[in-house]
């Protein structure tokens, strides 16, 4: 007999209390086209159980700064919100949240703006 198991998108779980935090970073789980001054992407990939009751997921992180500051305006930002996911890593459904890359430097489709990706690991229990 199996343990009955239901999927949790973990992004979603984590945008209220991310927008809270942070009152002046926009945040959502798609890039948006209005290109806010501070925009945190959340995207998470569901991997495989690492209990019969909890699922690692795979959450990738993404800032991008418009104006001045550019890199290290959003490595810095993409760090403070990554240290509050970690922090909330333990406030249910989220059993545990650790660093697996980053920041790393990335470049827009168009070249023009860099922005601070990496990719969280978390435990999240899924009954």
């Amino acid at each position: 007999m199996s343990i009955p198991v239901t999927p949790v998108r973990a992004d979603s779980l984590l945008l209220p209390a991310l927008r809270e935090r942070f009152p002046d970073y926009t945040f959502g789980t798609v890039r948006r086209h209005d290109d806010p001054p501070v925009e945190v992407t959340l995207a998470d990939s569901m991997q495989g159980m690492c209990t019969p009751i909890s699922q690692y997921a795979r959450l990738r992180v993404s800032v991008r700064c418009r104006g001045s500051g550019g890199w290290q305006k959003a490595a810095d930002i993409w760090a403070q919100v990554c240290a509050e996911i970690i922090r909330l890593g333990t406030t249910r459904p989220l059993n545990n949240a650790s660093l697996e890359s980053g920041p790393v430097r990335m470049v827009d489709e168009d070249g023009l703006q860099a922005y601070a990706y990496g990719v969280l690991l978390l435990e999240v229990s899924i009954v």
